[in-house]
């Protein structure tokens, strides 16, 4: 039987955002799921990593992301593994996901590569030598040991830490030289221009070729892993961004739809109310009393 794991058995306290175990596993862990964000690197050592019903082997050096609620587990570690776990919830603090959707390195690590690991058999994962996992150690362990001392100010500077860690991982992806996750990192390549390039005109074709891919295999990968085509992704990102300017009052609503990407207000309309479920402005009006 599965073992569900919440946030506050794992955490401090209910406000923590982020923990971090670096520790020796010496006998099997039993599969669970959890309801937070955790970034995985190998130490040393190996063990069979159990994901979502299929069994993967990893070793030292390997670096790879849990979404949440992936069923998990490790079987058969060897003496000496030895793991870092460091486990975050992005939605209680102002994580700007935003700017990382925008680098390739973050689409291919923390989205992409698990979303299609059952079908690459996790050979896109992320692989450090010696000198880059020890870099990678002592980033860890500066936030581990903010995590623990909590002195005045600690949540503040642990959210640079953990920045940091995601966008150093982030960038030593789009430079590997494995041949294993060039492909998927062409594809992120398109992605994280969607993500950048939201209010002008795009169109498969042209992010089929930032991915070197045929239209077609582009469509049908991108809809197995968003789960939706990529225009309808398209149209969800602009929506996305037209509520944040709505919610600051920076723009009106002509101006926020036209800064988005659309130049028709009523289709601008059309599609916020049918994302969103209320009009602009109706939107506008409720996140206007949560203000005052």
């Amino acid at each position: 039987m599965t073992q569900r794991i919440s946030a506050r058995k794992h955490f401090a306290t209910e406000h923590d955002f982020c923990n971090v175990r670096i520790q020796n596993l010496i006998s099997d862990y039993p599969p669970h799921s959890h309801d937070y964000i955790e970034i995985v690197v190998v130490l040393a050592g190996h063990v069979e990593h159990y994901i979502n019903k299929k069994t993967y082997s990893v070793s030292s050096g390997d670096v790879y992301v849990l979404q949440g609620q992936q069923e998990h587990g490790f079987q058969k570690p060897t003496k000496d593994f030895r793991i870092i776990n460091v486990m975050y919830r992005p939605e209680i603090f102002n994580f700007p996901l935003d700017k990382l959707r925008t680098m390739p390195g973050y689409q291919a690590l923390f989205v992409l590569e698990p979303a299609k690991r059952s079908d690459s058999e996790f050979r896109s994962l992320l692989r450090l030598d010696s000198a880059r996992l020890k870099e990678v150690l002592e980033k860890v362990q500066r936030l581990q040991h903010e995590m623990k001392m909590r002195s005045p100010g600690f949540d503040c500077i642990c959210q640079a830490y953990l920045l940091e860690l995601i966008v150093f991982l982030s960038r030593l992806y789009s430079k590997s030289s494995e041949s294993s996750t060039s492909d998927l990192l062409r594809f992120s390549e398109a992605v994280a221009w969607m993500e950048e390039n939201y209010a002008k005109h795009l169109t498969v074709p042209a992010l089929a070729r930032r991915a070197a891919m045929s239209n077609r295999h582009f469509f049908r990968m991108f809809k197995k892993i968003f789960h939706i085509p990529p225009l309808e992704h398209i149209i969800q990102l602009r929506i996305r961004h037209a509520a944040e300017l709505l919610e600051s009052r920076s723009n009106n609503i002509t101006e926020t739809a036209f800064k988005c990407g659309f130049s028709d207000g009523n289709y601008f309309s059309k599609q916020f109310r049918r994302i969103m479920g209320v009009s602009p402005r109706q939107y506008r009006k409720a996140t206007d009393k949560k203000t005052v």
